[in-house]
């Protein structure tokens, strides 16, 4: 964080997302994470926005965890809830737009049809404490009004930090089976084509919901099989229910996202996920993959 006025002020920049958006937005930004900024506390949410003065907010800061939130639900909605309020609250005092990140885990995860940006409140039943504080932070900020874009995204993967990508690129060197369920689909996401999708929400100052996410849908054995291949491995990927895989957190079955209202802003949606994943596997893993140029 500098003490300079900036334009674009990045929450949670240290994070993987934050970290490509912070290489994207470069001399435009700065950026503030949990030891700069508390953002849980509203004091402090608006002594860093009275210091830096920033036109804009994009907030990658969340409680990620999705297992672990099962067993710490008031630290899960203290960031996922009361510090999206704190911004919200502060951001509209100010006249600043703020983009937010949510997830598609805000969903029931039912059924096939891609969910749209509009959905019916039938259709926002989170099953986990993670989608559910998700989802609280998304509806106070709709009751604060200003001007606010949420963001609903999902499967990130990326080089600044822990990922599902990264985890079988490893684990299929090491293993000669994998056993990767097949009943949750959805799409997985390179944070570098988030950054950029997010720049062009910035730079449009787009408000309301929006759906941004590689194009294209997949299951998670579908995307191991996908890397497995790429990289060469000897690797067996075998397919199984999430009944044989249990996790303390449900994982929704349906996690496709319609994302028409990004389209029809941008010109079109994201690449499709097999050419980012391409990409990256390239680019971190050293395979000589062929993708196609990303978002811009």
């Amino acid at each position: 964080m500098t003490g300079k006025r900036t334009e674009i002020l990045v929450i949670g920049h240290r994070g993987m997302l934050g970290q490509d958006l912070m290489a994207r937005l470069g001399a435009r930004a700065a950026g503030a994470d949990r030891e700069e900024c508390d953002v849980t506390r509203r004091d402090a949410v608006e002594a860093l926005l009275d210091e830096l003065k920033p036109a804009m907010i994009i907030n990658c800061a969340a409680y990620t965890a999705v297992d672990q939130a099962e067993s710490e639900p008031e630290l899960a909605r203290s960031l996922n809830a009361d510090a999206v309020e704190n911004l919200g609250l502060a951001a509209r005092a100010r006249r600043i737009h703020l983009i937010t990140i949510s997830t598609d885990y805000v969903f029931s995860g039912e059924g096939e049809a891609p969910w749209p940006e509009d959905a019916p409140a039938s259709a926002f039943a989170p099953r986990s404490v993670y989608g559910q504080t998700k989802l609280e932070g998304e509806q106070r900020l709709r009751r604060i009004g200003g001007e606010f874009c949420v963001v609903r995204t999902q499967w990130l993967y990326g080089a600044g930090g822990r990922n599902f990508v990264d985890t079988m690129a490893a684990l299929s060197a090491e293993k000669p089976v994998l056993r990767v369920v097949n009943d949750q689909l959805g799409a997985p996401t390179w944070t570098r084509d988030l950054a950029d999708a997010l720049t062009l929400l910035a730079e449009r100052r787009a408000t309301g919901f929006f759906h941004v996410a590689n194009s294209g849908f997949a299951s998670w054995y579908d995307v191991t099989r996908h890397i497995v291949q790429r990289l060469g491995r000897a690797c067996r990927v075998e397919p199984c229910t999430s009944e044989e895989f249990p996790r303390p957190a449900r994982r929704p079955h349906n996690s496709r996202l319609a994302q028409g209202k990004f389209a029809a802003l941008a010109g079109s949606a994201p690449r499709p996920w097999p050419a980012a994943l391409d990409a990256y596997l390239s680019e971190r893993h050293g395979r000589n993959t062929d993708g196609n140029p990303t978002f811009s």
